[in-house]
């Protein structure tokens, strides 16, 4: 990859939750604070909200990591559970075997490591990740757990962490015993221009980066920018004007390749700077000869898209890394495995003549009710959404492997057409769009509308 060229020891821009890259902005240090506060304080419950990509994770971990002397700490991801279920999580973690145990004898269990700890001067922590997902019988399980307690401390110090919708469950009037105990209640929010590139610099500089400024004044603004503030976000396209600027050899990060890498992927160790989305396509294509899509631009809806695949892909590789026990190194593996489980990789050739332009791309098992083609003057986006229904059997899914099932192809034209007059034809998985070329000296607006290729 591009470590050696810019001189660095790891990858800095991973998807994994490493606390050693925990950039603490206002509000991510605020919100540790509270937390480790509120531990220390005895105060019993805990929550942190925050949006998908925020770096909720990562600053738990960085939690536990400060907790590590003081206290034993349990951590659970799996939220989808019932009440017992989620008693065999925690006591599994703890090494209790639970098999034949009834919910009186799982907590009695419990009970006993609680005050083995407190007697030796440990306090005891329960962090919850993805709680937002956590049925209202659990919760209110998580909240008898507060019962665990002597006459002059608290057992047990529990911390549920999770999405905006946590927050809207808390406020349930069935959940409002758990939310009146709620001691410290903190919130994620996204970085400002000056955080981002502080964010850079910092994740840069962990991962042994010391040279001059790597990313131009003008490339923080566009990642500002495109990122909308959000960790994950300034993580991707990081990532992807890294590659490119390493494919480029460009010892600097220009606004012109942060503004490309907001539309680049790294597929299968090849820079492709077409980036790929999950999408919800109008199933309507589309007879041969008609008029393919003019798009808005590609800087706006067609990023959107990009942007969204990214955080899908970025879930996914994450699945991963919890499912290899949080063994690191293999960021890059993860990564690529979980884009090849979301997206279809679709061979593409275009060929030019004075005149017209020809895009071909190998969509093997889609046809013309599953693809979709957008236009705009320097750019086009193929897309496609499968729909297999030998999934199904007698009403239920069958889930045998992932497989990929959707297209997104952003590609960046040689020359500028006129999106006016574009078509597109598919036949036996094979994708043909005929584009005229917009002669020297014209101009063509770029229509936003919305007709089917």
């Amino acid at each position: 990859m591009f470590l050696d060229f810019y001189g660095l020891c790891e990858q800095p821009f991973g998807v994994t939750p490493d606390p050693a890259y925990l950039y603490l902005s206002r509000t991510h240090s605020q919100a540790l604070t509270a937390l480790l506060s509120g531990i220390q304080a005895d105060r019993g419950f805990m929550a942190l909200i925050a949006e998908s990509g925020m770096g909720k994770t990562t600053l738990l971990y960085r939690l536990i990591e400060e907790l590590r002397d003081t206290a034993r700490t349990v951590f659970l991801f799996q939220t989808q559970c019932d009440s017992r279920e989620f008693f065999c999580y925690v006591l599994s973690e703890l090494g209790i075997e639970t098999t034949g145990l009834d919910l009186a004898s799982m907590h009695k269990k419990l009970n006993d490591v609680l005050f083995a700890e407190m007697l030796a001067g440990k306090r005891f922590v329960l962090v919850v990740d993805e709680a937002q997902d956590l049925d209202a019988s659990v919760l209110e399980t998580i909240r008898l757990l507060s019962d665990y307690e002597t006459t002059h401390s608290k057992l047990l110090e529990i911390v549920l962490a999770g999405q905006p919708l946590l927050a809207k469950k808390l406020a349930r009037p069935a959940l409002s015993q758990l939310r009146q105990r709620i001691a410290v209640l903190s919130r994620l929010e996204r970085l400002d221009a000056g955080e981002t590139a502080c964010y850079i610099e910092h994740r840069l500089k962990v991962a042994g980066y010391s040279g001059d400024a790597l990313f131009t004044p003008e490339a923080l603004a566009v990642i500002a920018k495109q990122s909308q503030g959000i960790p994950r976000k300034i993580n991707n396209i990081c990532f992807n004007a890294m590659v490119l600027g390493e494919a480029r050899k460009e010892r600097t990060i220009s606004a012109d390749i942060a503004r490309e890498a907001c539309a680049s992927q790294m597929i299968s160790g090849e820079l492709a700077r077409e980036p790929r989305a999950e999408i919800t396509v109008d199933n309507s294509l589309r007879a041969a000869g008609r008029p393919a899509a003019a798009a808005p631009s590609t800087d706006d809806a067609l990023l959107e898209l990009a942007r969204e695949i990214n955080d899908r892909i970025a879930c996914r590789a994450y699945e991963l890394f919890e499912s290899s026990g949080f063994t690191h190194g293999h960021d890059r593996e993860d990564w690529l495995r979980a884009e090849s489980e979301i997206l279809v990789n679709v061979s593409v050739d275009i060929t030019e003549t004075e005149t017209e332009l020809t895009v071909r791309a190998e969509a093997p098992g889609f046809d013309q009710k599953d693809i979709e083609v957008r236009v705009a003057p320097r750019s086009l986006c193929i897309m496609a959404q499968r729909h297999d229904p030998s999934d199904q059997q007698e009403g239920k899914v069958v889930y045998s492997e992932r497989r990929a099932a959707q297209i997104f192809r952003l590609l960046e034209l040689p020359s500028e057409i006129n999106p006016d007059h574009a078509t597109a034809t598919v036949s036996d998985g094979l994708v043909v769009i005929k584009l005229s070329k917009l002669p020297l000296g014209k101009e063509v607006p770029v229509l936003a509308k919305t007709a089917a290729a």
